[in-house]
């Protein structure tokens, strides 16, 4: 009888499951997939991968509405020359054909645009021609100004005043002419380029 009792009692111990050595959280037993690694977490592997950044946000660097070297057709309003301007003249040109970007009007014709005399040499005696230096400075542009560079250089043998378009956007132009005053004549048609990115949208792009 006895040894039944004791026999009744090891059975019954042996049906006891041992008691887990962590803290099981009902909802996550609920829902894993009985892994203990992930039991008594009460996390969401899933979810906490998707919340976790996945570094900075790159912005696209924004696209200018005219950009640098875009080029721009001017003509020349006034005459300048070395007989009548000293260096610090400042004289008007004008935009002389329209400036398209991707096929949209950016600039029109008729637009205002200015330049700087640097040097003025009279012609002399002998022959001496008389030489000037200028530089392309900006087109205004509803208040705003827009920085351009231009280069030229002028022949002016037998008083002729032809000027040789050069290089554009090196900032200066150089006028000569042998034996005679070096002059800019109105109506004279150079081209600039744009010296840096304008953002229509922000005034505070353009150069001064």
């Amino acid at each position: 009888m006895i040894s039944g009792v004791v026999l009744g009692l090891a059975l019954q111990a042996a049906d006891v499951p041992p008691e887990p050595d962590f803290a099981v959280d009902p909802a996550a037993e609920a829902a894993g997939d009985g892994d203990p690694a992930t039991l008594n977490t009460g996390a969401n592997p899933a979810a906490a991968e998707a919340e976790a950044p996945s570094g900075p946000i790159i912005q696209p660097a924004p696209v200018p509405d005219i950009p640098r070297d875009t080029p721009v057709r001017l003509m020349v309003l006034n005459e300048v020359s070395t007989k009548d301007h000293e260096p610090g003249h400042k004289f008007k040109l004008r935009v002389d054909a329209p400036v398209l970007v991707d096929g949209e009007e950016v600039i029109p014709v008729g637009t205002i645009a200015w330049g700087e005399l640097l040097t003025a040499e009279k012609s002399g005696n002998v022959g001496r021609s008389g030489k000037l230096s200028a530089r392309l400075l900006h087109i205004d542009l509803d208040g705003r100004e827009i920085p351009i560079d231009g280069e030229a250089s002028a022949d002016g043998k037998s008083g002729k005043g032809e000027t040789i378009m050069g290089v554009i956007g090196l900032g200066v132009l150089g006028l000569f002419a042998k034996g005679n005053n070096a002059k800019l004549k109105a109506g004279e048609k150079m081209t600039a380029f744009v010296a840096d990115d304008v953002m229509l949208d922000n005034p505070s792009d353009a150069g001064s």
